[in-house]
């Protein structure tokens, strides 16, 4: 995949995933006390997609520690309280949105000097 691609198709997912956020924490089953850390991660990755579409390296960084931190945080909750069926989707998303991202920071790292 090109460095256009990956950046394209993580930018796309945190759209997405934004959205998604945004949907099940308005109406989606989600328990009361998970709305708004719902909503609040569903503005935040959206605004992500946005930075990482027009952004570069920083966005890519960023990217990363939101999504690691989201799934972190989500993961926890979900597996100590359960929740919607929706919450293990928006987990897959956020892995391949860590995986577009990490191998974009590969490919544009800058080569080391001998």
């Amino acid at each position: 995949m090109t460095q256009t691609i990956l950046k394209q198709t993580a930018s796309v997912l945190l759209l997405a995933t934004g959205v998604f956020h945004l949907i099940v924490a308005a109406v989606g089953g989600a328990a009361s006390e998970l709305k708004i850390p719902l909503a609040v991660f569903g503005v935040v990755y959206f605004g992500l997609g946005i930075w990482t579409r027009m952004g570069a390296r920083t966005a890519m960084l960023t990217t990363v520690l939101v999504t690691a931190l989201g799934l972190a945080l989500g993961g926890q909750n979900y597996l100590a309280n359960g929740g919607p069926v929706t919450l293990p989707i928006m987990f897959v998303i956020d892995v391949l949105i860590l995986a577009a991202a990490g191998l974009w920071l590969v490919k544009t790292r800058a080569p080391r000097k001998k």
